[in-house]
């Protein structure tokens, strides 16, 4: 099995529901999947920044408590790790306010060196950030030389919008480092808006890339070697929406850990992306960001 590293920001959620705080959880889009990937018995590191005061080290305990590997982690003396307010809707889907206070000097982080049959997922804003990028770049170039497979979600909300002309040629530019795109379909409206799941699938296929698109309720879209895909999603009522698309990433870098399939197999990619629609659909039931050690020791037993 291979390694799987997670590139990408950790900060504190604070989970409102009704206007009250109901949970707090350390979290970012890596670090979720990371954590449930540990727990499902996968070898794992974080490659990321995160203060030196309490909070920090609160959640340097946690990681480590999970089995997480800390050993590329920027530690910041001045600043403090962020602090995301997640406040869920009638439907239990999370809007954000994120409070942040980094040093002038982040992330000064080379990474692992990477070996083929290693997986690295990385994006949401920190793969974008111009203050970030000159240090992201020669990893996902270096990650890309080693032969990892990288997988990019690019998580793109709404507040940067209006910034959408510097950040689209960023985005695009991620999609030549990865293999593999997963975005939801509000992501692909916020980058391409009207295009439709056909036209996103193709662009991301034009920079050789496989692509996939969650649709909630309406499951998942792919396009691999020109052949449209679908896999239906499971019916749930859930409980948070806060890491879903981040442990269907971990569902998919999960399968791809077992399965080592050729790319222009749709069938086989159907069993990953349904694994990744088990790990999504787990996460949701609870407040917290990643699967439950319940269903945890299902995927265990399994492996048996």
């Amino acid at each position: 099995m291979g390694r799987i590293f997670g590139l990408g920001e950790t900060v504190l959620d604070i989970i409102f529901k009704n206007n009250q705080p109901v949970a707090s959880r350390p979290g970012g889009s890596a670090f979720n999947a990371l954590v449930s990937l540990a727990r499902a018995g996968e070898e794992v590191a974080l490659i990321s920044e995160i203060g030196l005061e309490e909070v920090g080290e609160q959640i340097v305990d946690f990681l480590q408590e999970n089995r997480v590997g800390t050993s590329w982690l920027h530690r910041f003396t001045s600043g403090k790790t962020p602090v995301a307010l997640a406040f869920l809707d009638e439907e239990n889907n999370a809007s954000y306010q994120v409070y942040k206070d980094f040093p002038e000097e982040r992330f000064q982080i080379s990474g692992p060196e990477f070996r083929p049959g290693d997986i690295l997922l990385f994006g949401s804003f920190f793969a974008v950030n111009p203050v970030l990028r000159n240090q992201v770049v020669p990893l996902l170039q270096k990650a890309r030389d080693q032969g990892a497979y990288l997988i990019y979600d690019p998580n793109f909300r709404k507040n940067h919008l209006n910034n959408i002309a510097v950040y689209r040629p960023l985005i695009e530019e991620n999609f030549s480092f990865a293999h593999l795109v997963r975005g939801s379909d509000e992501d692909f409206e916020n980058i391409y808006p009207g295009m439709d799941t056909n036209e996103v699938l193709q662009k991301i296929g034009g920079f050789d890339a496989i692509g996939l698109i969650t649709a909630n309720s309406d499951g998942v879209y792919g396009l691999i070697d020109e052949q449209y895909f679908h896999v239906a999603a499971r019916r749930i009522k859930p409980v948070s929406t806060i890491g879903a698309g981040d442990n269907f990433n971990a569902g998919l870098a999960y399968g791809l850990n077992r399965e080592k399939l050729s790319e222009g197999d749709p069938e086989r990619w159907k069993t990953i992306v349904k694994s990744a629609v088990e790990f999504s659909t787990n996460v949701c039931l609870s407040f917290d960001n990643y699967i439950s050690r319940e269903f945890a020791a299902t995927l265990m037993t399994s492996k048996k």
